[in-house]
């Protein structure tokens, strides 16, 4: 069987063709990001002034932009539900990009709930939200989200065993992002699902909980329908990747092209971070904790060779949220 990965899609990034009448909404400290969301028009731009919004969003099925400066624009959500949600119909010309997500509690998607829609998440970090049932840091079902070179980090159980990022029954596409320091599983994938996981720092998810030990970097329940290709995985709990069965610990020599051919390219070692990862979120310093270290890493110039993926240098794709086409300048 050939397996064909979906080309990128969003290299629009300029992104998707607006309008003639599109606007710009602007929202400074004090104002409301639901209040600009609501009044927006399709094609039009929310654009978010550093700083810091204690709200909950919904994108309310609109094809809009929703942008921040990066970490410096923090939505803290109010502990009541999912921070971002996406469950009508949105599709990926609604873009959440280069804002920090954190202060979720919810059943499902305790940072980002995605569920019957397919926006795109670009340069986003989702940190230190958590979830009761699946999907501590982001949740997606029925669902062909996009989702690039974002930093999924911290997050974790309120109660039971959800996951990092969580795929139900669903395609998406995960290209370049970091997802680490989770408390189980770093992705789980479940049901039918033809996800596309490829060119990610998968490193340091799962815990000790109650005296079992929980957590890999993948877990795959789709039935051989994921491709997995050229991550790199690091120190989960519980190993790598789980697939169809089998259970790859470790990534080594001849495994690295494990047959089948929709798990080529993984590697398993050190991404290099610069220090040492901080073990809680209020001790970390975002994003710098999770940059590869220069010219140590090796994650660096070991993503998919296609020059499609190349980094915004020319060079090969780095693995994690700092490589790759769409990676902040």
């Amino acid at each position: 069987m050939k397996w064909k990965v979906r080309t990128i899609s969003i290299l629009a990034i300029g992104m998707f063709a607006a309008s003639a009448s599109a606007i710009t909404i602007d929202v400074t400290p004090g104002q409301s990001i639901q209040d600009a969301i609501d009044s927006a028009n399709p094609g039009d731009t929310v654009s978010i002034a550093a700083g810091t919004y204690s709200e909950d969003i919904d994108f309310a099925g609109k094809a809009i932009t929703v942008v921040g400066t990066g970490v410096d624009t923090i939505i803290q959500g109010t502990g009541t539900g999912p921070v971002v949600t996406f469950s009508n119909g949105e599709g990926t010309d609604s873009v959440l990009d280069s804002v920090m997500v954190t202060g979720g509690a919810a059943l499902l998607g305790g940072g980002v709930s995605i569920i019957g829609a397919s926006p795109t998440l670009l340069r986003n970090i989702i940190a230190n939200n958590g979830a009761a049932s699946r999907g501590s840091g982001v949740y997606i079902e029925n669902s062909s989200a996009e989702l690039y070179n974002n930093l999924i980090i911290y997050n974790f159980h309120t109660s039971g065993d959800p996951h990092n990022l969580e795929i139900v029954n669903a395609s998406p596409i995960v290209i370049n992002n970091t997802i680490s320091r989770a408390d189980s599983n770093g992705i789980i994938i479940r049901g039918p699902s033809a996800a596309v996981i490829m060119n990610n720092v998968i490193s340091r998810n799962g815990a000790k909980v109650d005296r079992e030990r929980r957590g890999r970097g993948i877990c795959d329940f789709s039935g051989g329908n994921a491709v997995i290709q050229y991550n790199i995985f690091h120190k989960n709990r519980r190993g790598a990747l789980l697939v169809n069965g089998t259970d790859y610990r470790r990534i080594r020599g001849a495994q690295r092209d494990i047959d089948p051919p929709q798990l080529i390219g993984n590697l398993d070692g050190a991404p290099k971070f610069p220090r040492r990862l901080r073990r809680d979120f209020e001790d970390a310093t975002l994003p710098d904790d999770f940059v590869l270290r220069q010219g140590r890493s090796r994650a660096r110039d070991a993503g998919n060779p296609d020059p499609a993926y190349n980094d915004l240098d020319g060079s090969r794709n780095d693995m994690g949220f700092t490589g790759g086409p769409f990676a902040a300048p």
